[in-house]
Order: C-alpha cells, then sequence, then structure tokens
C-alpha cells in the first residue's frame, strides 16, 4: 500500500512582506507625490495668471486715474475763475462766462477702475492662491485706496448737488440747458445772456459752494494721482516678484 506525502510550500520569510510592504507603500507615496506636484504646478500657473491678469488692470488703471485727474485739475481752475466772476465787482457783461462755466461746474469727473481680476479673485477664493505676502499685501493697500477714493466722491457729489439749487435761482433754465450739445460737450453762449438775479448775496452763496466744491475736487485729484503712482509701484513689484517682463 503506498503512502502518499503532501507537499509543502516553502515558508515566506518576514523579510518576504517586509519588501512587499515597503514596495507597495513607496508606489502609493510616489502616486501621492506625483499628485501633490501636479496641484502644486497647477496652483502656481492660476497664481501666475492672475498676476499677469491683475497687471494689465493696473496698467488701464494708470491711464483712467492720470485722465480723471488731469480733467479735475482744469475742472478746478474753472472753478477759480467762476469764483473770482461771481464775487467781483463787473459780474454784468461776463454772463457768457458765468453761464458756460457754471454748467461745466455742475459735472463731476467719475472714476471707474477695472477691477475684474481682483473681484473674480475675491468670488472665486483665487486670493488664497497669492502666496507671495509681499505681493498680497502691496495689492490689498492699493485697492483700500479706492475707498478713500469713494468718499471724497460721495462728498464732490453732495456739494455738488447742493451748488445745483442755488445755480436754478442764477442761471436761466432754458440757456443753461441749450449749453449743452447733441454729444454731451458744453459750449459757450453767443453774446451774454442775462442772469436771473445779480443779488450780491446770491452770487457770493454761490462763490461760496463753488469753493467748498473746488477744494474737495482737488483733494480728489490728489488722491488719484497717488493711486495712479501706487499702481505704478505695484506693476514694478509684481513684475519683480514674479519674474515677468
Amino acid at each position: 500500500m503506498e503512502v502518499h506525502h503532501h507537499a509543502h510550500t516553502a515558508r515566506k520569510k518576514w523579510t518576504h512582506y517586509f519588501w512587499e510592504f515597503l514596495m507597495l507603500f513607496l508606489a502609493v507615496f510616489c502616486g501621492f507625490l506625483a499628485e501633490y506636484q501636479l496641484e502644486h504646478k497647477i496652483e502656481h500657473d492660476r497664481e501666475k495668471q492672475f498676476i499677469k491678469s491683475l497687471i494689465e488692470d493696473l496698467s488701464e488703471d494708470t491711464l483712467s486715474l492720470s485722465n480723471v485727474s488731469s480733467q479735475l485739475m482744469e475742472n478746478v481752475a474753472r472753478m477759480d475763475s467762476l469764483k473770482f466772476l461771481l464775487s467781483g465787482e463787473s459780474v454784468k457783461n461776463h454772463e457768457s462766462d458765468i453761464y458756460y462755466l457754471g454748467r461745466k461746474a455742475s459735472r463731476g469727473n467719475w472714476l471707474a477702475l477695472h477691477d475684474r481680476t481682483i473681484q473674480q479673485m475675491k468670488n472665486s477664493g483665487g486670493f488664497r492662491l497669492i502666496r507671495n505676502k509681499k505681493s498680497s499685501k502691496a495689492i490689498l493697500e492699493y485697492y483700500n485706496r479706492l475707498n478713500f477714493i469713494e468718499i471724497l466722491q460721495s462728498v464732490d457729489l453732495s456739494e455738488t448737488a447742493e451748488f445745483r439749487k442755488i445755480a436754478v435761482q442764477v442761471f436761466h433754465p432754458v440757456v443753461f440747458d441749450g449749453l449743452v450739445l447733441s454729444d454731451n460737450s458744453i459750449m459757450k453762449p453767443e453774446g451774454n445772456p442775462p442772469l436771473l438775479t445779480y443779488e450780491k448775496k446770491t452770487l457770493l452763496q454761490m462763490a461760496g459752494f463753488i469753493s467748498y466744491a473746488k477744494n474737495s475736487r482737488l483733494a480728489l485729484a490728489k488722491a488719484e494721482i497717488e493711486m495712479k503712482e501706487a499702481a505704478e509701484d505695484l506693476i514694478i513689484l509684481l513684475k519683480n516678484e514674479y519674474h515677468l517682463k
């Protein structure tokens, strides 16, 4: 009678299991590193794209700030002339200039910055991608300047409204309205159309409102000039920090 012997598989040593575990661990760990590196690269690319877009906005801002501040300074000069004419002794024979300067003074110069990138960054959580602390701080400081400008614009709007209230006592509405052309520009009236009143007290009150509004617009122009300089400095900083041309 034959006796069958069962074949026994050689038992694996513990070192075999250790190497299997190590190889599996390394495969998982390397996959994690590759995924992390890819995510890091994607975020870095998005950060750089945001910065490039922000620089484009800032470049457009410098043009807007330059134009509006220049217009405000011209406005201030005209308001000085109007104040001089209203408070002088020879109002008559200068009505054409007073009408023209008064119509110009009733208009403000409003600033509209290009904030599409910063708004997109805020709404999408993209601001967290700006890991460069120096750049992040400078960006926030730049846009915080807009708060002060908006306050000054609000003051200007209020003072312009006060000027308009007294303007209806001085300027003939038909003449005043007729100064605005179809392209929204303003022309000087022919001859010297009479004012509604030549009462000194009323004219001096108007000159007083003009003085307040002029100083507010002067402060607004100064704030916008400083913001323009800040935009130029920020562009240089971002280009240097992110090695952009």
